[in-house]
């Protein structure tokens, strides 16, 4: 388990039956007095800790723990017990300024089997049902039967924000989307019609819903209305036979009409255990597949807040059902997450900002709208680090909302790690970066950029100072999707400059690795297995298509790609010593690729190297080898369809043996034991 770093403050930590087990392992200071606080009607066990205290909620015991550390002049480590009990929040849990002085600790843990802590009310007996047809069951839940103040909360937000970010479950596994059409994939935009007296666009489509005869309210569009790679939701303004009507500037400008999108929130069933929102009688309609015994609808924006503290770990606790990002961290350092689950989450699963020294591990979070983590901390212009880790977890079914630009893991600012880790299954890139000095090894990823184009499962842009980034002995693996001929391994995209890609292995991958112009980029000793082309560089400032946005990428000094270079400050000590190149690119072509390296890469079957374009060198190649494939069919089979997380064991040991076959020295092909919580139950089981 993960041991809270930095110096200081004191420790929060909410724990089970195990709790003496669990300080042994999370960091208790040596010396401190002990001290334990229930939360719940009686004592949960009995301990040896010198103190022992018992209160009703957590709130309590925070509170206690901050005016007990603040008279006290010893150390103590300070134990906060949950029950099995869920905790159904009716207000964010807040954890502010908690920093005590001296080596103290606190763990907030919750029992073996994973406490929940939930923001996500019971709305079961406010439903009304209304018949069944076909074998389903339909129900309608009004939000004025609901208590004010949750009606309230879901009112404000359904007003802004798409119907999906209200995380809805039935009977406690089942999660309720809102109807969609079609069922799946998307429909084409056949042509764009714009009244010049108005700021609204009518989209006809090549198909409309066979329901569609008058005009229904409460339709969303969502698809990518101006390029692959960006998904929009959008609020339809009108539907009826004619098409879709939404705001003009939700499209291109130059009028090309989208390939792709899709319609829901719809007045109808078109798939059940789905619902609709209808925002004119404020009421939701629900198909469900089973009766609903139990339903829970997120309300809350967040479950956990923390600001301004230090040396606190959460262990045990399952955090599910918030409309916005689930659990933020602000300003804090030693703030911990350890056997840990987030779902369910409208917008992200974890979000540090402005942090320090902070880990994550064997935690899992998945079925979120956007990213799973978000790691920001560290400070640019002294390159500080940010100390902020993330480690054997397991990050699935992210991006649900959002769909681009929402990866597994953002990284910003300077010295994140990010290792050991699953990420699968996400409609665009598995890994977002910006920033210096990250580390991403030994992660295995696969099903991802499998809907978005122009993507990859590692992505990073338009900045020439973000230097210093590792990319080692990840696993990729690309497994084939209606849209993933589109897809990059790893993308250096847009001038990105200064980044070691080395000891990967990269396996069906369209574009196994990419480099869009830039500068000292180091492409080592990587393996790619029928990848083609295996890597492609290209002079992308020097390509006719794309003069028309030079001037917002290159202009000084505050073009997208250029503005770091000069607003940072690149000529102090610390920057020459660390990137003793960067000094030169002022004075440089900035459009001209310089001292990238391809050396000691493997290609079986298909690989190719894409170095020169035009009559322009765009990386040096040295010790490089091609290898026939004279492997079975069965891995390119494999490769052509989407596979289950499940699956993946069986996949690496494919590939692992071709690789043999062909006598190619590798990294252990093999999934990450022990990654992600671990828990008796999921969570979802057994809602009271």
């Amino acid at each position: 388990m993960a041991q809270p770093r930095g110096a200081g403050g004191i420790a929060v930590c909410l724990v089970g039956a195990t709790s003496m087990m669990f300080v042994s392992v999370a960091g208790s200071s040596p010396g401190a007095i002990d001290i334990d606080i229930d939360v719940g009607p009686q004592p949960l066990h009995a301990s040896s800790s010198a103190q022992r205290r018992n209160v009703t909620t957590i709130d309590e015991a925070i509170d206690f723990v901050r005016k007990d550390a603040a008279s006290r002049k010893d150390a103590a480590n300070y134990r906060i017990n949950l029950g099995a009990e869920p905790l159904v929040l009716d207000r964010p849990l807040v954890v502010a300024g908690l920093k005590p002085i001296g080596g103290s600790r606190v763990i907030i843990a919750g029992r073996p089997s994973g406490t929940r802590i939930s923001g996500g009310f019971r709305a079961d007996k406010y439903l009304k049902p209304v018949g069944s047809a076909d074998e389903t069951f339909r129900y309608t839940l009004a939000l004025s039967d609901l208590p004010r103040e949750t009606q309230r909360r879901l009112s404000e937000k359904l007003a802004v924000a798409s119907p999906k970010q209200i995380m809805i479950r039935a009977n406690g596994s089942t999660a309720l989307w809102p109807t969609r059409w079609p069922d799946q994939g998307f429909v084409k935009v056949l042509e764009i019609k714009t009244d010049p007296a108005t700021d609204i666009a009518l989209m006809s489509l090549a198909a409309l819903p066979p329901d569609m005869k008058s005009a229904p309210t409460g339709i969303w569009v969502g698809g990518y209305l101006t390029d692959s790679y960006l998904f929009v939701n959008a609020r339809a303004k009108a539907a009826d036979p004619r098409g879709i009507a939404v705001e003009r500037a939700r499209l291109r400008a130059d009028g090309i009409p989208p390939e792709r999108i899709s319609l829901y929130n719809l007045p109808w069933f078109t798939q059940c255990n789905s619902f609709f929102y209808d925002p004119l009688v404020q009421s939701f309609s629900f198909c469900v597949k089973q009766p609903i015994e139990s339903l829970e609808v997120a309300s809350l924006e967040t479950l956990l807040d923390v600001s301004g503290s230090d040396n606190l770990t959460f262990a045990n606790i399952v955090f599910e059902l918030a409309t916005g990002t689930a659990v933020t961290v602000r300003g804090s350092s030693g703030v911990n997450f350890t056997n840990v689950m987030v779902q369910d989450a409208g917008g992200d699963g974890i979000a540090y900002a402005s942090s320090t020294n902070s880990v994550v591990s064997h935690t899992t979070v998945r079925e979120v709208g956007g990213r799973a983590v978000w790691l920001s901390g560290g400070d640019r212009p002294t390159l500080s680090p940010s100390g902020l880790v993330l480690e054997d977890s397991e990050l699935m079914d992210f991006s649900l909302v959002s769909r681009t630009f929402a990866p597994a893991v953002q990284a910003d600012g300077v010295g994140d790690t990010v290792r050991r880790n699953l990420i699968f299954n996400g409609p665009q890139s598995g890994v977002i970066y910006s920033g210096n000095d990250h580390v991403f090894e030994d992660n295995v990823m696969a099903q991802l950029v499998g809907e978005a184009g122009d993507s990859g499962f590692f992505y990073t842009a338009r900045d020439f100072t973000s230097q210093g980034n590792i990319i080692r002995r990840n696993i990729l693996i690309g497994t084939g999707g209606q849209y993933f001929n589109d897809a990059r391994g790893i993308y250096l995209d847009e001038f990105s400059s200064g980044n070691l890609v080395a000891d990967n292995v990269i396996v069906g991958v369209p574009f196994g690795v990419v480099i869009n112009g830039g500068k000292d980029n180091a492409l080592l000793s990587n393996l790619f297995v029928l990848s083609t082309p295996s890597i492609w560089a290209s002079t992308l400032g020097y390509e006719p298509w794309w003069q028309q946005w030079r001037n917002d990428h290159m202009q000084i000094p505050n073009g997208a790609s250029v503005k770091n270079l000069f607003s940072l400050p690149i000529k102090d000590k610390v920057w020459t010593d660390r990137y003793p190149e960067l000094q030169t690119y002022a004075k440089s072509d900035l459009l001209k690729p310089e001292r990238n390296r391809i050396e000691g890469n493997i290609f079986l079957g298909g690989g190719s190297i894409t170095a020169v374009d035009g009559d322009l060198p765009t990386a040096t190649l040295e010790n490089n080898e091609a290898v026939i494939f004279r492997g079975s069919l069965q891995l390119l089979e494999r490769l052509r369809y989407p596979i289950g997380s499940d699956q993946l064991p069986q996949m690496l040991a494919l590939v692992a043996t071709e690789l043999d076959r062909h006598d190619i020295r590798h990294i252990p092909l093999q999934m990450i034991d022990p990654v992600g919580a671990h828990f008796t139950n999921d969570g979802r089981s057994g809602v009271k």
